[in-house]
């Protein structure tokens, strides 16, 4: 893996964090996951454009010459091997004395973190459960990546102890929010739907790339409320993310979704998406 804290490249094993940076104490901050393919991220700009939204509501002051910072990260990677890499960043409001009152003059600390991936191959379809928790579709925070993931870190816990890959959340109107650290998307009645934001889910960035592609595929979307009886409707379903891209769900619980495999849409759209990387990242 390779490191970069606050523009300087340095060993992942150096003791360099202050112990009282707020992102560490009070999980104050916020972060990004991308995908760089080639030496270049994949949609860079509607990452940071999500990261600032959230720093904007957070007041943490983003420090300029961000964008450059990552670009050439990811560039310094692929020279370095990384052909396919994930890449961290993380922003927090930096080291601050004790106590929840945010310091009148924060020092954001940047945090940046690429590690090589495998090439995208077909993707391997998963088995989700329901979350026991809900998603607060009211909560301050509701749509911003910040630091606090303690909620879908136990969530997946479970799901992993219950043999499963994921856990999907409802909000607190009993709708279908998302899982634990993807998106989802359900076919049903020959429609593409997904949740909208309203619901509580997280803007993602490959959502909206699914949602951009599908009318160009003839395929009809939708972004509504879904009740949790009409998963168990869907023809297929599929959970999207940076690094996962566009993963079919086969599963939930002991219910298959449609045939139990990977349907002829999601397989549609990983293949639209693919050459879509392909295309935006020179490769």
């Amino acid at each position: 893996m390779m490191f970069w804290l606050n523009g300087v490249q340095r060993s992942v094993d150096e003791p360099l964090l202050s112990p009282l940076d707020r992102g560490f104490t009070l999980a104050d901050g916020l972060f990004e996951t991308m995908r760089a393919r080639g030496g270049t991220v994949f949609r860079l700009d509607a990452h940071l454009d999500r990261l600032c939204g959230g720093a904007r509501l957070l007041g943490i002051p983003i420090p300029p010459g961000l964008r450059d910072h990552v670009a050439a990260a990811a560039r310094t990677a692929f020279t370095g091997g990384y052909e396919h890499a994930s890449v961290r960043l993380t922003v927090t409001r930096g080291p601050a004395p004790p106590g929840l009152a945010p310091p009148p003059h924060p020092a954001p600390t940047v945090a940046l973190a690429i590690a090589p991936l495998t090439e995208s191959g077909a993707p391997r379809a998963i088995v989700a459960t329901m979350a026991s928790a809900r998603r607060n579709e009211h909560a301050l925070t509701s749509g911003v990546k910040t630091l606090a993931y303690t909620e879908s870190v136990v969530a997946l816990s479970h799901a992993k102890a219950a043999g499963a890959d994921d856990a999907i959340f409802l909000d607190t109107a009993g709708h279908v929010s998302e899982a634990t650290a993807s998106n989802l998307f359900a076919l049903i009645d020959g429609t593409l739907v997904t949740p909208p934001l309203s619901c509580g889910v997280l803007p993602g960035i490959t959502r909206a790339v699914v949602l951009e592609l599908a009318p160009t595929l003839g395929i009809t979307v939708a972004e509504r409320e879904i009740a949790e009886p009409e998963l168990a409707m869907a023809s297929e379903i599929f959970l999207t993310s940076s690094i996962r891209e566009i993963a079919p769900l086969v599963r939930i619980a002991t219910s298959a979704i449609g045939t139990g495999r990977p349907g002829v849409v999601t397989h549609k759209l990983i293949e639209s998406y693919a050459a879509l990387v392909r295309d935006e990242c020179g490769a």
